[in-house]
């Protein structure tokens, strides 16, 4: 049974991951919708090298690509949901603390929303 992957909207309807993924080019695009069907197939069996824990809840999905690579944070949530919380090109070798501040307060949001639902 698949899973079924949202993205995190904020108090006043933006959506980071969205706008993020709508800035890149068509074969990026294609590159990161193919890794979002592997994780919607795969759910919580997803392992390394194409997903990671960040701990506290999060994952980090791992893309690789000429204009990456690129990762999308994300948590699970009841009922086989996955939600996107942050998105953005690796830079560096460890994941920046602010990238997972912002990520880890999205989540947290998302759960304080009607338990997430």
């Amino acid at each position: 049974m698949p899973w079924t992957v949202d993205d995190y909207r904020g108090p006043r309807g933006a959506r980071p991951v969205r706008d993020f993924l709508d800035g890149l080019s068509v074969p990026a695009r294609a590159r990161v919708a193919a890794a979002l069907t592997m994780l919607e197939q795969e759910g919580n069996r997803l392992r390394f090298p194409r997903s990671r824990s960040l701990g506290g809840g999060l994952h980090e999905l791992r893309i690789t690509h000429p204009e990456g690579p690129f990762r999308l944070i994300y948590g699970y949530r009841p009922g086989r949901r996955v939600v996107l919380v942050h998105a953005f090109v690796k830079r560096t070798e460890q994941t920046p603390a602010e990238v997972l501040r912002l990520a880890r307060d999205r989540f947290a949001a998302v759960e304080r929303q009607k338990g997430g639902e």
